[in-house]
């Protein structure tokens, strides 16, 4: 039987909120957002400048919102923002050497936060583990085509009649939520 409370996307959102708010409560201090880590993040794994196209698919942000958050990002010193020559319409977003080195300070924090979290698992069960979210992830490909298609569909009513129906022929008042009868 599907439990909501016991669902994989709940669990998983569960663990990542969690996860993300604690984060947070910490990189704040350095006047960074969760999307901004992520960014710096994402830039100083890569390792080169990367197309905000690039960033979205990195970091899981929609490309406006992202484009707003290295707007600012740039404002503050963190990133530069150029355009290549042999693409005007594209947009190369890169660290500068202060974004490095707060992303350098942060990576190894975020590192422990998931050494507390894998808690007493193994270091091959924690691999393990990456690797079946990873294969989740690319599993979600098929329903996004299905959706896509049209396929996926919430169910019809069934025929039964709804619980106001059912109240109102038993005799019965349904009241407006808050109220209460004065019988």
């Amino acid at each position: 039987m599907y439990r909501f409370s016991n669902s994989l996307p709940y669990l998983l959102a569960r663990l990542g909120v969690r996860m993300g708010d604690l984060f947070t409560r910490v990189i704040r201090h350095e006047k960074l957002t969760l999307p901004m880590y992520r960014v710096l993040a994402a830039l100083l794994e890569q390792g080169h400048p990367l197309r905000l196209g690039e960033i979205a698919e990195l970091t899981s942000a929609d490309v406006s919102t992202l484009s707003r958050i290295v707007a600012e990002m740039s404002r503050t010193g963190l990133l530069t923002r150029d355009r290549p020559e042999n693409d005007q319409r594209s947009l190369q977003v890169a660290l500068t050497p202060r974004g490095a080195e707060l992303a350098a300070r942060l990576v190894p924090l975020a590192a422990y936060y998931e050494e507390v979290v894998t808690g007493s698992m193994s270091a091959k069960e924690a691999t393990e583990l990456k690797r079946v979210l990873v294969e989740l992830y690319h599993n979600i490909d098929r329903l996004e085509q299905e959706v896509e298609a049209g396929l996926i569909s919430v169910a019809p009513p069934t025929k039964s009649k709804d619980v106001h129906e059912r109240a109102e022929t038993r005799g019965k008042t349904s009241l407006p939520r808050g109220k209460t009868s004065t019988k």
